[in-house]
């Protein structure tokens, strides 16, 4: 079967896939013939897992075996239990990742084994390894980490030949974040990103949840919150039944809530009944749709704009469909939205138009120029001091790559040893910002004050990798250590739940570097190519110029895939010059 690389849009309520044919991004529909797939998974007792459509129906009859939004959950140690299991949220999360590539590859009759997944661009790194965790355990070879504002650009204007400032309004349904950049000639430039990953159309459901609930209780005197775990299934009902008068007031001015059954009184069954009008439905989500309002400030102030710099506007995420959504950002921009975009499938699009970034034809059909991305770092770098507060290195909103430096010095007299603390976020107190480790490194004991230290942070190009160099110049030490994002899994458990789902795990292989006599412990994707490692030794500074990899004395060929060359779980690969 011919291989392709697929685009994923992994999301809070559905989630899709996409992929490149005749140079154009096309949407690939799933089993069930639809464009997009409900990111639920249901838990059989029998040990099967349903995903999309079939696990949003076991929601309420279920709804302990069927779980919905995980994505809100990555990048923590939240853990679901179902029955006598405990799952983290990557292990969920690549069921929606397997099953999309699965109803991909029976449409189209490739087999994708590479991936570009999106995440909100307000991800933190922890968040964005998670997602990255997912798609491995799915089995997936993740070529690359995207923000879904970028992916929405990418498929707005990757055809674009003139220059255009583009803001992107996504508004999902966990997450809001908000992009702008400059296009043009296949050229992308993020200009600020800026968002709140605690703000998205759940968060409406469950406003009106709590609306209607107040509504039974006020009319028939039951608080079903009350006996939360004997209501657990009126409860969920209540929950799809909001869900769907809101997508319904997107296009009537009324919609009712209807709830059959909501209980007894005087051994007589009691139903419940509401006429939602769309203006009461648009105040009681006014304070959500006003949050917004202060990342795209902060996102335009960054940028050094004002809303009548940008040119097109682009709307994504399934809450834009909301009119009040829509009217706010017209009166912001003093113009429509643009009305050619899908909000629910430009995602996915996006991500298959950046597979095309590296290997793309330049004599290919419509699309005339390789895609360039230049991005952004969305959240602020910086190091925790004596003072118990967090000094930036690199703010948000500056292009990478980049490399900042700042002069410290010692808080007490006579210090060995210095640490350094390295937190990600816009808060100067710790304990608001997200902590990603720290490091030691040695100075020249001096009185307080007397020490100079400089500290350095580096951002490349590569997703999740910070590189930090602290100097004494009194002593001359020097010491640089490379902070890559990590999930919540280490490597051992990420390959356990790789084989609980696959029957296939990574492989657990010695990396030798027989010149420097370096070694690193590694689990191969068995879906990697060894291109794919190779790039992945470089950066870790393992692999040198002109060395190549060898597997029982025989170089490995850079275009064959992990799996089908047949190595051993305990093997060696070493490192060494070709013809050595």
């Amino acid at each position: 079967m011919q291989k392709g690389v697929i685009g994923l849009d992994f999301g809070t309520t559905n989630s899709g896939a996409a992929f490149i044919e005749f140079d154009e991004p096309v949407v690939i529909e799933n089993s069930e013939d639809e464009r997009v797939t409900p990111s639920v998974v249901y838990f059989k007792e029998d040990g099967k897992v349903v995903v999309g459509n079939a696990a949003k129906r076991n929601i309420i009859a279920n709804h302990e075996r069927t779980v919905k939004s995980i994505k809100r959950y990555m990048g923590t140690d939240h853990r679901v239990a179902i029955g006598d299991e405990s799952y983290p949220p990557e292990y969920i999360g690549a069921h929606i990742m397997r099953q999309l590539v699965q109803d991909a590859e029976k449409r189209i009759g490739l087999s994708f084994t590479d991936a570009v997944v999106t995440v909100p661009a307000y991800f933190m790194d922890p968040q964005r390894q998670a997602v990255k965790d997912a798609g491995e355990i799915a089995g997936l070879n993740v070529r690359a980490i995207l923000n879904e504002p970028t992916a929405a650009a990418l498929a707005f204007g990757f055809k674009a030949e003139d220059e255009r400032r583009v803001l992107v309004y996504d508004f999902g349904g966990g997450t809001f974040d908000v992009s702008v950049l400059t296009m043009g000639n296949g050229f992308f430039d993020v200009d600020a990103t800026s968002g709140d990953n605690h703000l998205g159309g759940d968060d409406i459901d469950a406003r009106l949840e709590e609306f209607a609930l107040a509504k039974i209780n006020e009319k028939h005197k039951l608080d079903l919150l009350k006996k939360k775990d004997k209501n657990r299934a009126l409860l969920q009902s209540l929950r799809e039944e909001v869900e769907r008068v809101k997508i319904e007031l997107s296009c009537k001015e009324r919609a009712t809530i209807n709830l059959p059954y909501i209980g007894t009184k005087q051994s007589a069954p009691v139903a419940f009944s509401y006429e939602l009008s769309r203006q009461e439905f648009n105040e009681l989500i006014a304070d959500f749709i006003e949050r917004t309002r202060t990342p795209m400030e902060q996102a335009l102030d960054d940028a050094a704009l004002s809303p009548n710099d940008i040119d097109d506007i682009i709307l994504v995420g399934g809450t834009t469909y909301i009119p009040a959504v829509q009217e706010f950002v017209r009166e912001f921009f003093g113009k429509d939205p643009e009305k050619e975009v899908n909000p629910i499938e430009v995602v996915a699009l996006g991500a298959a138009v950046a597979t095309l970034k590296e290997d793309i034809k330049e004599d290919s059909g419509k699309i005339r120029r390789p895609v360039d991305i230049s991005d952004v770092i969305s959240r602020s770098l910086g190091v925790l001091t004596f003072d118990g507060t967090v000094t930036k290195l690199i703010p948000r909103n500056m292009k990478i790559p980049i490399k900042k430096t700042k002069h410290f010095t010692n808080p007490w007299d006579y210090m060995e040893r210095g640490q350094i603390p390295v937190y990600q976020g816009e808060s100067e107190f710790p304990e608001e910002a997200g902590f990603l480790g720290n490091f030691f490194f040695s100075i020249e004991p001096k009185p307080m004050n007397q020490s100079k230290v400089d500290i350095a942070f580096e951002v490349g190009e590569e997703f999740g990798v910070l590189e930090i160099t602290a100097k004494d110049h009194d002593s001359g030490n020097e010491r640089t250590v490379r902070m890559e994002a990590r999930g919540r899994l280490s490597k051992e458990d990420k390959n356990l739940w790789m084989d609980k789902m696959l029957n296939m795990h990574g492989i657990k292989v010695t990396i030798v570097n027989v010149e420097t006599e370096d070694n690193l412990c590694y689990y191969l994707n068995p879906n990697k190519s060894i291109r794919d490692l190779k790039r992945e030794l470089k950066r870790n500074g393992i692999l040198g110029k002109g060395m190549a990899v060898y597997y029982n004395e025989n170089e490995l060929d850079a275009n064959q895939q992990v799996k089908e060359i047949g190595i051993k779980d305990g093997s060696d690969l070493e490192l060494r010059l070709k013809g050595d």
